[in-house]
């Protein structure tokens, strides 16, 4: 389980025009306990929601077809890269 830091998030992320806005206080634990816990939910929501992006079978499918394809790739310039120093080495060891 992670532990989200509610007081960061919106002393470190919310920009400071956002709580000027909304006439709410800078430091966090001067907030009324109702725009504290609005606080938490909206940060809740907001990790659930990408939690479930990241889990989302179709994303998860075209990640790793993406992560096959780069490492098919950087194969082939691996490949190229030692065929190319093996026929440039001279044998003199520099």
């Amino acid at each position: 389980m992670i532990t989200i830091n509610y007081q960061q998030v919106y002393e470190d992320d919310l920009t400071p025009a956002t709580r000027e806005v909304l006439e709410w206080q800078e430091r966090f634990y001067d907030l009324s306990t109702e725009q504290r816990r609005m606080v938490e939910e909206l940060v809740e929501i907001g990790y659930r929601r990408a939690v479930q992006d990241a889990l989302d079978p179709a994303v998860r499918d075209d990640t790793a077809s993406l992560a096959e394809e780069m490492a098919s790739q950087l194969k082939s310039f691996a490949t190229v890269l030692q065929t190319y120093v093996g026929s440039n080495d001279d044998g003199s060891g520099a």
